[in-house]
């Protein structure tokens, strides 16, 4: 008995001593594989294999094993997950520019003969398509400020010449100006008036700047006092704009007057200039003007001189530019180099020059004073 009380002593001491060693290597022990943050095991799997993990995963736990397989399993995941491709995706791809809006007419000559025959208005989207045929006998045309309108110089058969407003599809034509030698419309912003050039010779534009109210009488015209050609209406129908000479001199460029009627012309450029367009907000000044190689290219200014800067690089000539009713684009028309003429757009900064419609030649004389016109 006294054997077997010894035994049974010794048994107990040995189970305690073993219960004592486990307790201290449970307490001290590191977990073998840390637990992503937020993620917690289910019941019945070791902490030591890989949790389940998100689609959005948590970041591993700062001072965590990075070669463990639960670290490998979240990256290979998070690498695969299509979410973040688009993100990818946008911040490497140039935004398109959008596609131009509303309309846009123009004049077409089919030979150099000044018979008016020969001589046309087209209109088309201004995205290009759907060119066609508006007016005959026509040039010069210019949108009214709501679209609705056209203005043009006519000589329709059996009818006075002069300046003609239509509807915009053509219809219903007035004559508003019973004068041969009257050129370079424009209308101002509130359709209250046009301004014009009264050339002194027919076959070359240039002279006083007037304005006519358009009110259906036809008969207030104002004398602006300055002298050009091509004038436009700031978008505050404030100023014009137009190609003239600075007084006493012999230097050409863009100039601006009021429309008061004060004669207080302002000189611009003195780069021979012209057919000048304002920007829709006011700032900037359109045009052409001969570059280096004396082919005309478009231009740039600021609405008080400054910054000026050459939009077109071509080795032909790049003319009558207009900018789109945003401001966003600005139309041209170009010889492509000498090779036949067609309508352009591009970004207003000169950036994504492209054609429009191919086919648009001007007059072979008057290609310099001729416009474009776009309408909502």
């Amino acid at each position: 008995m006294r054997i077997i009380h010894s035994f049974v002593l010794i048994a107990i001491a040995l189970s305690a001593i073993t219960q004592t060693a486990c307790n201290l290597i449970s307490s001290s022990a590191p977990t073998a594989t840390p637990t992503v943050a937020g993620v917690q095991p289910p019941i019945g799997v070791a902490t030591s294999q890989p949790s389940p993990i998100s689609a959005s995963p948590a970041a591993p736990t700062p001072g965590a094993d990075a070669g463990t397989t639960p670290t490998k399993v979240a990256f290979a995941v998070a690498t695969e997950t299509p979410a973040r491709a688009p993100a990818t995706v946008t911040s490497t791809s140039a935004p398109r520019p959008a596609a131009p809006t509303g309309k846009i007419a123009y004049s077409i000559s089919t030979t150099p003969d000044d018979d008016p025959q020969f001589r046309s208005i087209w209109v088309a989207n201004a995205d290009g398509s759907n060119p066609r045929t508006l007016i005959t006998y026509a040039w010069s045309p210019v949108f009214s400020p709501d679209g609705k309108q056209i203005a043009y110089y006519g000589k329709p058969r059996s009818a006075p010449e002069g300046m003609y407003v239509a509807n915009a599809d053509g219809g219903n034509p007035v004559l508003a100006l019973n004068d041969a030698t009257a050129c370079c419309f424009n209308w101002s912003r509130d359709g209250a008036w046009i301004v014009y050039t009264d050339s002194t010779v027919k076959t070359r534009p240039g002279g006083p700047i007037k304005l006519l109210k358009m009110d259906g009488l036809y008969k207030t015209i104002t004398d602006l006092k300055v002298t050009g050609s091509n004038p436009v209406f700031s978008p505050d129908g404030k100023l014009i704009a137009y190609s003239g000479g600075e007084p006493n001199t012999t230097t050409l460029g863009i100039m601006v007057a009021p429309t008061d009627g004060s004669g207080a012309a302002r000189v611009l450029t003195r780069d021979n200039g012209g057919n000048p367009h304002w920007s829709p907000d006011g700032r900037h000044i359109v045009y052409q003007a001969p570059s280096d190689d004396q082919h005309r290219q478009v231009f740039v200014v600021n609405a008080d001189g400054s910054g000026r800067r050459r939009l077109t690089n071509g080795r032909g000539n790049d003319i009558q530019p207009i900018y789109s009713r945003d401001g966003n684009l600005i139309f041209y028309r170009s010889d492509q180099n000498g090779t036949s003429w067609a309508i352009f757009v591009m970004n207003a900064d000169g950036s994504n020059p492209r054609r429009l419609i191919a086919n648009t030649p001007p007059h072979d004389k008057y290609w310099g004073w001729e416009s474009l016109s776009v309408a909502p």
